[in-house]
């Protein structure tokens, strides 16, 4: 493998050139320089490898060609050919802070026991709007009245009072966003938390190495579910995982996309939403099974939300998905 480093950054893209400019911009100012660049194309016809190759001088980068379909795969395949002692996973649509790898490094150097660094993943608010998330946490807050009621269950009952927390996982299987929100920037130490920010999110290769990378069960178009799964088997090898409110990046996700992927999305999600409670949280008292169930029916209502307001039939793929995941866990649970 050559002379070990102490980090590698790993970027899957694909047909992504300008978002990885302004993410390969970032990784050139950066204030640490002891890190190389994986990057994992999917089969860019935009230019991709050219300007990649504009970089070189500037940035140690390892450019390979993806083996096998999919954001997951794409990952295990980057990871695995990285020479860093840690691996900070990432996506190509992110511009990092100039402090941001320094501050991952700083990260585990707290203590022995530290398996994983995440930190902030600003989305600024023009972006945010053009996610359904956020779209409706607005409606929550400040809509007519039926919104406002749905967003009290949502935020007192899902989110159990605690809509601004950091990396966050709950009891119903909904998990916080508060490292999207710029008040997180305002803590004055580091934290532990339950899970990474998918696209910051740094682990120690030998860990990684353990638990056998990124599990490809979970969808691997680029379900929701797979880093966080990650961070729960580190935790469970005893392993903490911490939040470095200074090891910052902004998320500036791509919001295009069509009709034709949403079944897939909302199947997928279903699946990953079930395999991922059962496997770590697991509906193992009443408490847990009314919240779990209720976060369901209440996905699953979303859903066909969307589909009236959208006649968009291709929401409704998170009911099968549900469904044919409930069914796999009890047939799994058969003696």
């Amino acid at each position: 493998m050559g002379k070990s480093i102490r980090l590698s950054v790993v970027i899957p893209t694909s047909n992504r050139c300008l978002s990885l400019r302004r993410c390969l911009d970032s990784l050139v100012a950066q204030d640490f320089k002891d890190f190389e660049v994986v990057i994992v194309d999917g089969g860019s016809a935009d230019g991709t490898p050219e300007m990649v190759g504009e970089y070189r001088g500037r940035l140690s980068i390892n450019f390979m060609k993806q083996k096998r379909r999919g954001l997951i795969p794409a990952m295990n395949e980057g990871w695995q050919a990285a020479k860093g002692e840690i691996i900070l996973r990432t996506d190509d649509d992110i511009v990092a802070s100039p402090q941001w790898i320094g501050e991952v490094i700083k990260g585990f150097e707290l203590s022995p026991d530290v398996g994983g660094v995440t930190g902030p993943t600003i989305i600024p608010e023009d972006i945010r709007m053009n996610r359904d998330i956020f779209i409706y946490w607005k409606k929550f807050e400040s809509g007519n009245i039926f919104w406002r009621i749905v967003g009290k269950i949502y935020f007192n009952y899902f989110l159990e009072g605690q809509r601004f927390a950091i990396g966050k996982w709950f009891r119903s299987g909904a998990y916080s966003l508060g490292a999207c929100f710029e008040e997180c920037l305002k803590l004055d130490r580091c934290i532990e938390v339950d899970h990474h920010e998918a696209c910051n999110m740094a682990v120690r290769r030998d860990i990684l190495q353990q638990i056998n990378g990124f599990d490809e069960i979970f969808n691997p178009a680029g379900g929701t579910h797979n880093e966080p799964d990650v961070s729960f088997k580190i935790r469970k090898l005893g392993y903490k995982i911490m939040f470095n409110p200074k090891a910052r990046v902004d998320h500036l996700p791509d919001t295009s996309g069509g009709a034709a992927t949403i079944r897939a999305q909302c199947y997928g999600q279903a699946l990953d939403i079930i395999n991922f409670y059962f496997r770590h949280i697991k509906p193992n008292t009443l408490d847990k099974l009314l919240r779990f169930s209720s976060y369901l029916l209440f996905l699953n209502a979303f859903w066909t939300f969307k589909f009236f307001k959208t006649k968009n039939i291709e929401w409704l793929g998170g009911i099968p998905g549900t469904a044919v995941g409930l069914l796999r866990q009890v047939i799994r649970r058969q003696p």
